[in-house]
């Protein structure tokens, strides 16, 4: 089910955290105001209201003292019997509040009661039913049950309807089993005292946990862990005192009926699950709790097998964005940090530029063909009304003697993000990839597309401690970086200085040690960098306002494996997934996207790139040596024929490939690795832009010059070989 964070937080009425995820119930941290939601199956828009209603409402009104009291003051209010007549109160608290949440709830119990969620209840035989299923059936299912009730049970009901307080609850359990203990007690179900050791309990420190109503005793293990793993700390969930202050008020417009919400009130599951038995036997149970309960699970979004996909809960946030994504002024400021006065890197850099200006014609008259074709195809003729006066002499044999006029279509507004790769491995093809990018760039200014170049590589020093603003379930960022190296929105004296920079890297590939910290090379965490990009595509085209958008990745590899943070205090609560048995799901820009598992997840975020937004993907890829190369090519065949292979087949797509890159200088395919156009390159040398001169020496016969200019014509197009194919592909 795609899940909603406005609704939980427009029913707290303040903002609390709302975290989706793995788990098996909801639960609600008291301090730092997280609600912990699970993963719920699309069962419609109603069911997901009630559960929502259901867990803010315990967040807002059940008290954690009170649940949680000593197993002395609960001694006689069995905890199947509480969970029945809390319920009734905090729904009815809810509803008093949100009178728009009462038929959706209605019809939400309505589809529970359908699907057998509280046992078969139309086949029941009410004699034999105890008064504490009768009033949970009827407080549930209210109509759509006949539940028989003679006075006596009817004065329950009417207090249970009616109970203010959770003191109230407490005392009304107790009666509800005295009752039954004097008028049923044939349908007592005594429950075994636990075996766990009655020592155990909440050591110092973990009284922060964010426990939940399942949660009667910290589960073993938890007992040592007093802080949240390195990777896992929040810090999203904190608010200020004036926040929690005004969170006492939540329930302000309702103050006759609803106690005041504290910072101690934690929330539950749709009735919990109890992880572990109180250390007092229970004298009863209710079964249709216990068969509600029982039915939680078929409530979760599992696959086939019954296996739950690892759900990165949080997408990568505006103000985390802004760490992540390093706009051109910080980049530049940084640089500035470690410029060496060694200028001798610029060598040759005016001569340069005049030289790819030259060059870029090969793209630009390609892209204007093409645009003009576009218009051309999509031209109007229409007649003008006016008389052509050089057709007049026909009007005897023909009624067409009037002007006509040709109407042009307009053509569609580009625009493109481009991003490249800055891991350790595209060291040697660096030089040669900012020569074919300075082209692409120049390009770009040549016919006025506006254009975006980021790099991405893992040594952000922004984010080295994901803890301090991450939480369970969040994407593990791998230290992303993504600095802004180049833009057609930059003035003009930052673009020069851009694409010198271009050069300078071309030039030298600078050392190590002479690259800021944004752009040192590092590893490839492209997953990650692409769930970025769907925001930066999406406010992109807004700002610019483009119709044809265009997305492009330069890289020489796989993507880093994703992640996500792990709170272990939170391990009792979460179902046992880690994304690689079930793969992952992920909540971008709003929306739940099925990533898949590791190998996949590049494909599906392209795939989700690309519908979501109407961009067109487009992948170069630079093999760095002839082991490389034959392992893509395989690759490539193999994702062609959706994971099937024949080694025939691959010695024939083997051969085809290198006539290709002969003629090309590349190999090219549609759909593949969810691009939407795929380039497999040879890189280091072989992605050289530059070109050679034509020489004679003299002797050479016409025959001869007339050969080696052909050759000297064609490697000098080829040389260009991401321009050129950069040019068809975005007209």
């Amino acid at each position: 089910m795609i899940q909603s964070s406005i609704l939980p937080k427009l029913l707290a009425k303040e903002n609390i955290t709302i975290q989706h995820g793995n788990y098996h119930t909801a639960w609600f941290d008291v301090e730092k105001r997280v609600l912990g939601l699970p993963m719920w199956k699309d069962m419609g828009k109603d069911v997901y209201d009630l559960l929502v209603g259901h867990e803010v409402s315990h967040a807002l009104h059940t008290p954690f003292e009170g649940w949680h009291d000593s197993p002395e003051k609960l001694e006689g209010a069995p905890r199947s019997y509480l969970n029945v007549v809390e319920d009734a109160r905090i729904e009815r608290f809810i509803k008093n509040i949100y009178p728009g949440l009462v038929g959706p709830m209605a019809r939400g119990y309505k589809v529970l009661h359908q699907e057998g969620f509280f046992g078969d209840v139309d086949k029941l035989e009410w004699d034999e039913v105890k008064l504490i299923d009768k009033l949970n059936i009827k407080a549930k299912l209210d109509h759509l049950a006949e539940v028989p009730l003679d006075s006596e049970e009817q004065v329950f009901l009417d207090r249970m309807m009616t109970t203010q307080t959770f003191e109230e609850v407490v005392q009304l359990a107790k009666d509800i089993l005295d009752y039954t203990k004097e008028n049923q007690p044939e349908l007592l179900e005594p429950q075994p005292l636990p075996e766990s050791n009655e020592d155990e309990g909440i050591q110092e420190g973990e009284d922060n946990l964010p426990q939940g109503h399942d949660d009667m005793d910290p589960q073993e293990g938890l007992q040592e862990e007093e802080t949240v793993s390195e990777d896992s700390d929040s810090a999203d969930g904190e608010e200020s005192d004036d926040c929690k202050e005004d969170n006492k008020n939540s329930s302000e417009g309702n103050e006759d009926e609803t106690p005041s919400a504290d910072d101690d009130f934690e929330g539950d599951a749709l009735n919990p699950t109890i992880s572990e038995q109180p250390t007092y036997s229970e004298e009863d149970v209710s079964k249709t709790d216990q068969a509600l309960r029982r039915s939680e699970s078929r409530l979760l979004d599992t696959d086939d097998n019954g296996e739950s996909q690892a759900v990165l809960i949080n997408e990568v946030k505006k103000d985390l964005r802004k760490k992540v994504v390093i706009d051109y002024q910080t980049l530049s400021k940084a640089r500035a940090k470690i410029e060496d006065s060694d200028s001798s890197k610029y060598n040759g850099y005016s001569e340069y530029v005049k030289s790819t200006k030259k060059a870029v014609n090969f793209a630009v008259r390609e892209f204007e063909q093409r645009k003009a074709a576009y218009q051309y195809t999509r031209a109007q003729t229409a007649k003008t009304g006016r008389i052509d006066v050089n057709k007049l002499w026909s009007y005897k044999t023909s009624e067409d003697i009037f002007s006509q006029v040709t109407r042009l279509a307009d053509a569609k507004n580009h625009g493109m993000i481009m991003l490249v790769d800055f891991s350790g491995s595209m060291c040697n093809s660096m030089p040669y990839v900012m020569d074919q990018l300075l082209h692409l760039v120049m390009f770009c200014k040549s016919v006025n597309i506006p254009f975006d170049v980021y790099g991405f590589t893992s040594t952000n020093p922004n984010i080295k401690d994901e803890s301090t603003y991450n939480s369970d379930g969040d994407l593990h960022l791998n230290g992303l970086s993504m600095p802004l190296i180049c833009s057609s929105s930059l003035k003009k004296s930052d673009y020069e200085n851009a694409i010198k920079h271009m050069y300078g890297r071309k030039t030298n590939n600078y050392y190590w040690d002479s690259l800021c910290s944004y752009e040192e090379y590092g590893s490839t965490p492209l997953d990650q960098a692409l769930i970025v990009s769907h925001h930066l595509v999406k406010e992109f085209k807004i700002k610019h306002g483009v119709q044809k958008m265009n997305f492009i990745t330069f890289t020489d590899g796989d993507s880093n494996g994703i992640s996500a943070i792990q709170d272990r205090r939170l391990e009792d609560k979460k179902m046992d997934t880690n994304g690689y048995s079930a793969g992952y799901k992920a909540i971008i820009d709003g929306k739940l996207t099925d990533l898949g598992r590791r190998y996949n997840s590049t494909k599906n975020l392209l795939e989700s790139l690309g519908k979501r937004y109407n961009t067109k993907t487009i992948g170069f890829f630079m093999a760095d040596d002839s082991a490389h190369w034959r392992d893509r090519l395989y690759n490539m065949r193999r994702d062609m024929l959706k994971g099937e292979y024949d080694w025939e087949d691959n010695d024939n797509f083997k051969k085809e490939a290198a006539k290709e890159y002969r003629r090309n200088k590349c190999v090219s395919k549609q759909n593949v690795f969810g691009y939407d156009q795929y380039y497999l390159l040879k890189g280091g040398k072989q992605l050289s832009a530059e070109d050679e001169e034509f020489e004679t020496f003299g002797t050479e016969t016409d025959a001869q010059l007339r050969n080696a200019f052909k050759k000297h014509s064609k490697s000098k197009k080829l040389n260009k070989v991401l321009m050129t194919s950069f040019g068809k592909e975005v007209a």
